[in-house]
């Protein structure tokens, strides 16, 4: 499904990510770590500093959309010149626990603040569509996407939405299989290249139940083969290159679903609440 979302340029960079050419994710690694000075070089010196070719930057910046070099420190130029004045740093420092926390939760905050301006709104008044009709909702995920799952299906049914998830991928694979065209899938994964969750939707496709996917990235394989997919967005490559392990932004995106399904029907949602919390008491003190 396409979508249009509002650009920004260290996010989209960060969105196509996993999609990039080895010598690519080099300019990506550098750009994302030092967009600052990137604004200030030349071609032959940023290539020189991430150690590839010209001709691989002049690629790097049309894989992103741009035109070329030139359009690119224009771009990420004007994206910094309309940025707030900037309080925190993608720094960690044992030394300065109180700067280091401020620093993470300053980013975190962040990624929620892009996280809402790359959600579709289209997209989302189809979700809450093809979920409002559903017989079921299915939550699949893997690794650190699985408590975002989990506590999806926790919400849902808090509202009287029918939804369902498993912890292991035989659960997940053999639910898959007795899908219905009435039923929705939908899969949380940061990268978008599960192979567990690639597998469940083409199941549910084949199905013909309604698949819908939350990652960070809106090029990845999940992406393309989801019926509505929601971009979420994470910073933590200014902390750590090699992996993303963020669920902040993927629970928020499950609150909104959450929290707009509930008004959809909302005396209903308010009653189903209220049940569930009563059956409960007798687990609290």
């Amino acid at each position: 499904m396409t979508t249009t979302r509002e650009n920004n340029l260290l996010n989209t960079l960060n969105s196509i990510y996993p999609t990039l050419h080895d010598a690519e994710k080099k300019v990506a690694d550098y750009v994302i770590k030092e967009y600052f000075n990137v604004i200030n070089m030349s071609v032959s010196e940023l290539s020189e500093q991430c150690e590839v070719s010209e001709a691989t930057i002049v690629r790097f910046c049309k894989r992103i959309g741009l035109k070329g070099f030139h359009h690119f420190k224009i771009s990420l130029a004007r994206e910094i010149n309309e940025q707030d004045e900037v309080s925190h740093s993608p720094t960690i420092d044992l030394n300065n626990i109180s700067e280091s926390i401020q620093n993470i939760f300053a980013y975190k905050v962040d990624e929620l603040k892009q996280t809402a301006k790359f959600l579709d709104s289209q997209a989302i008044k189809e979700c809450l569509e093809v979920i409002g009709r559903s017989s079921l909702v299915h939550f699949v995920a893997a690794g650190n996407s699985m408590p975002a799952a989990m506590d999806g299906a926790y919400k849902f049914n808090q509202i009287g939405i029918r939804s369902i998830v498993h912890t292991t991928p035989e659960m997940q694979v053999s639910l898959a299989r007795s899908l219905t065209e009435k039923d929705v899938v939908i899969g949380i994964s940061n990268s978008g290249d599960s192979k567990l969750l690639l597998e469940i939707f083409e199941i549910a496709k084949k199905r013909k139940a309604k698949t819908i996917c939350i990652t960070n990235h809106f090029k990845s394989p999940l992406s393309r083969i989801s019926d509505i997919q929601l971009t979420s967005i994470t910073n933590e490559k200014l902390f750590f290159k090699e992996f993303s392990f963020s669920r902040v932004p993927s629970l928020s995106v499950i609150d909104a679903l959450f929290l707009l399904l509930s008004r959809v029907n909302y005396n209903s949602s308010v009653e189903s609440i209220s049940d569930l919390e009563q059956a409960l008491t007798d687990y609290k003190y």
